[in-house]
């Protein structure tokens, strides 16, 4: 008879507390809108490593004529301040493959019917950056994030020096 109301009895201890534990939602896609409104659709991934962190990568491409910007490969890794796990205000340091297309133009009024003349250039480059942002999540798992950070090419002369990362994303947590 002891040995039944033992088991009762830590059955349900643990069950209480089992109850007690929040289960996170570790997973998010999402999508920028701001870039996806501009013509240059970017989509992620959010890995939840704990209530104060994650890791995540976005893509980002265009096949925009007048958007310089072509494609963009960004892993990053956040560290988050708010109450709710891996949400509020939040710090992120970036990595980015980036690949632009650039336009030049020549004139030359050397000799007569000679005028512009136009030379494309694709550079692909890597950079590293920083930025800030928050989130908002909801109770069901929807996500809205505002953010925005400067990276620093590294290795094309030929590329800008800097990249810009920002969004206003919308997303499921799951």
């Amino acid at each position: 008879m002891r040995k039944i109301i033992f088991t009762l009895l830590m059955l349900c201890v643990f069950g209480v507390n089992a109850q007690e534990t929040e289960k996170i939602m570790r997973h998010e896609i999402k999508i920028n809108a701001l870039y996806t409104l501009i013509g240059i659709p970017e989509i992620g991934y959010e890995y939840i490593l704990n209530k104060e962190s994650s890791i995540g990568i976005d893509l980002l491409f265009s096949g925009e004529e007048d958007i310089n910007l072509k494609f963009a490969l960004t892993p990053h890794y956040r560290f988050y301040f708010g109450k709710k796990p891996a949400a509020g205000f939040f710090t992120e340091i970036f990595g980015m493959i980036n690949s632009s297309k650039e336009e030049q133009h020549y004139y030359s009024d050397i000799a007569p019917g000679q005028g512009i003349y136009y030379s494309n250039k694709t550079h692909t480059d890597v950079a590293l950056g920083f930025a800030l942002g928050s989130k908002i999540i909801t109770d069901k798992g929807w996500i809205f994030e505002i953010y925005g950070g400067l990276g620093r090419n590294l290795l094309n002369n030929d590329s800008n020096d800097f990249v810009p990362r920002g969004g206003l994303s919308i997303g499921k947590r799951f």
